[in-house]
């Protein structure tokens, strides 16, 4: 069964998986301020959770490699300022403010990136491995 193992499968399910987190945290970035939302409060901060499996003699092909299991809130605290102008103010003047720390989403964001661009890395390796071995059969 382990024969059935295709890299570039295991390699663009981990780019599907990366873009989708990429998407999260790019929602976050956009949402660092935003006080209000329609569910009422403001925007709480999103993960992506990845889900995979460990490579076994009894697993099944197609549960290889990582997929987005679900999209949660993250539960920390909000962030309160004193800001008795703002419109969103309460009655003390304080503001509460996404849980969004935009330092925390940048290197998030980095570290989807590096992940996206190591797995097309392995789709190049396994292409350029494929070709090499018909270079040699050849011969």
């Amino acid at each position: 069964m382990l024969e059935s193992i295709s890299a570039t499968d295991i390699a663009v399910g981990a780019i599907k998986a990366q873009r989708i987190r990429m998407n999260v945290i790019a929602n976050n970035i956009a949402n660092a301020l935003t006080t209000r939302t329609p569910q009422g409060g403001p925007f709480r901060r999103q993960l992506a959770i990845f889900r995979g499996e460990q490579i076994g003699p009894t697993l099944k092909p197609e549960k290889f490699g990582v997929w987005v299991k679900e999209i949660v809130a993250d539960r920390s605290p909000f962030r309160q300022v004193y800001d008795p102008t703002h419109p969103d103010a309460n009655e003390d003047g304080i503001v509460l403010y996404p849980n969004v720390n935009l330092a925390v989403e940048m290197i998030n964001l980095l570290s989807a990136q590096r992940a996206y661009e190591a797995s097309i890395d392995v789709i190049m390796t396994d292409r350029s491995m494929g070709e090499k071995a018909l270079e040699i059969i050849q011969q």
